[in-house]
């Protein structure tokens, strides 16, 4: 079976998404290949880059092979242009299988053009869902606004490697209580503002035996201006200055106690994976994240982690784990069978496997 990926132009849900995904699918004997996005944002910056990674997303001379040398089924990652419709008709025409996949909230407007919200990166979007033979995505909100076009759909995960992200074997060194963000801090801004009253307050009352990790801040000095007033009361690592490869990454958060994932409030979030969290429960970390997004499915409420839904439940949560470590131990225990479960790249790699054998078969 052959099947090409088209992957979208987000390159951490390409890292996070499509290349674990055809890892996966190859296991199961599929000859997959995955078509990555031109880096624009090297090419052409601000705006002008946004703009040519929507009309061009992918070198034209890969839609072009793919027709002429047809695979059994492709997958296109949340591209939604004039020029992916069109070409996904041609590839239905004679006779592959399309398989859409949403990971973004990108029928949302998020920009204005004259006065009138828009939505620039999702022209076409309704049309390739009722046109494709399937269509996954990876969350409850973002499911639940594919059902209107499309019947034929369902969740897979952001697969997890739960062999690389696995609890740590060895005690850590520290005898502090390490408190971990994980994730790209120059989107994550706003979000992290969330953290900073709960943990100024829990700095305050510990006397510097918590410590608070950013993995990783990417040299950006917004983050280390917003965190740095913790410094007189914990300590604060600041993580990597630049991107990390997975093995190095995971290295870099195995003495966490606990991990936290906090997300505003917003239409915008509530399509977010569980990624986040399902990367500490993986590693057998408790975890307390904000009650938005596919997290909020993710997690059950005091069995295998914390929903914090305003500033004193962040402190309040975060203190009982502080100071019980055989909650953080149980929690954990928890969150590692949900991650077995439901989000690994074992479970999630095979349900698409069985998806596109069934379109092709049937």
């Amino acid at each position: 079976m052959k099947v090409t990926i088209f992957a979208g132009s987000s390159q951490a849900s390409l890292f996070a998404r499509s290349l674990p995904l055809a890892t996966k699918l190859r296991d199961y004997g599929v000859k997959c290949t995955v078509v990555t996005p031109i880096a624009w944002d090297l090419i052409a910056k601000g705006k002008l880059g946004r703009i040519l990674s929507i009309v061009t997303t992918h070198n034209p001379r890969k839609y072009i092979q793919t027709v002429m040398d047809l695979p059994d089924a492709t997958i296109i990652e949340k591209v939604s242009s004039l020029q992916i419709y069109m070409f996904e008709r041609v590839l239905k025409k004679r006779g592959v299988k399309n398989i859409f996949d949403l990971n973004d909230a990108i029928f949302l407007p998020t920009s204005n053009l004259f006065g009138i919200k828009v939505r620039p990166s999702s022209f076409c979007l309704e049309d390739i869902l009722i046109e494709s033979d399937y269509v996954t995505t990876n969350g409850h909100y973002l499911l639940n606004y594919v059902r209107y076009f499309n019947k034929n759909s369902c969740i897979i995960h952001d697969p997890i490697n739960i062999d690389l992200f696995h609890p740590r074997k060895k005690r850590k060194n520290s005898d502090k209580t390490t408190i971990t963000w994980e994730g790209n801090a120059r989107v994550h801004y706003e979000n992290l503002i969330l953290l900073i009253k709960p943990l100024m307050k829990i700095a305050k009352e510990y006397n510097k035996s918590v410590k608070f990790k950013i993995a990783s801040y990417l040299g950006d000095w917004r983050i280390k201006s917003l965190f740095s007033p913790l410094e007189k009361y914990m300590e604060v690592d600041y993580g990597s200055k630049k991107w990390l490869s997975t093995e190095k990454f995971a290295k870099l958060i195995y003495d966490s106690d606990i991990m936290v994932a906090p997300l505003r409030r917003t239409l915008w979030y509530e399509g977010k994976s569980a990624l986040r969290v399902g990367i500490g429960m993986a590693m057998g970390i408790p975890v307390v994240a904000s009650p938005v997004g596919e997290q909020k499915y993710v997690i059950k409420h005091g069995v295998n982690g914390f929903l914090a839904r305003n500033e004193q439940e962040w402190y309040n949560y975060l203190r009982m784990l502080i100071e019980d470590e055989k909650l953080r131990r149980k929690m954990g225990r928890e969150g590692r069978k949900t991650a077995e479960k439901e989000l690994s790249i074992e479970v999630n790699g095979r349900k698409l496997y069985d998806i596109i054998s069934s379109l092709v078969e049937g």
